[in-house]
């Protein structure tokens, strides 16, 4: 069997390596190995997000502003958009690395993911939004003014909540840099290479 010294040692080992530790190795594992595969793509390195999502966004901002000039022109593509997930987006473009930004986005660091993924949900929430008033303002004789209204200021809100998306999957945003993992988590574990 094992001498005495080397089994204490083997025994102190594993119980200083929590499960943990061992999960965050590998998500820093995992995050080293996505972003070794995006340079020269649009895909962020520290955050494997891409804002190209967010162009599904820009659209809509785009139409809401030609709809509050020419509302019977472009009322019936604001009213036909529809919001979509990062994955639904990705699978519908011809961006080249598509499916890359889909894995990259399932392996983002976890709190920056989730402030992401809040930033879009109020994203869809307000274009939800907008373009439920855009509808219920066209049945409305009297509500072309109101409905240029709605167009101006629901694209400028968009807007500001693209930016805001847009600075997290930059890694602009603040609180971010805790979250991009490091080699140093995993040096803590498994040693220095």
């Amino acid at each position: 069997m094992w001498p005495e010294k080397k089994r204490d040692t083997m025994q102190s080992s594993e119980e200083d390596i929590s499960r943990e530790d061992i999960v965050s190795a590998f998500r820093s594992a995992m995050l080293g190995h996505f972003r070794s595969h995006v340079p020269g793509t649009n895909i962020n390195e520290s955050t494997l997000l891409t804002t190209d999502y967010l162009n599904h966004f820009h659209e809509l901002v785009m139409l809401l502003e030609a709809c509050s000039s020419e509302p019977e022109d472009f009322s019936g593509d604001v009213l036909a958009w529809k919001p979509l997930t990062y994955e639904q987006h990705f699978a519908q473009t011809g961006f080249r690395d598509k499916n890359l930004a889909i894995a990259a986005y399932h392996r983002a660091p976890p709190r920056i993911r989730a402030r992401f993924d809040d930033a879009v949900a109020k994203l869809h929430g307000e274009a939800v939004t907008l373009v439920a008033e855009v509808a219920s303002e066209l049945g409305d004789a009297k509500g072309e003014r109101r409905l240029r209204a709605t167009c101006t200021t629901g694209a400028q809100r968009l807007r500001a909540l693209i930016e805001r998306a847009n600075a997290i999957a930059n890694g602009d945003a603040a609180d971010d840099s805790a979250d991009l993992g490091s080699q140093a988590a995993v040096d803590a574990i498994f040693g220095p290479g």
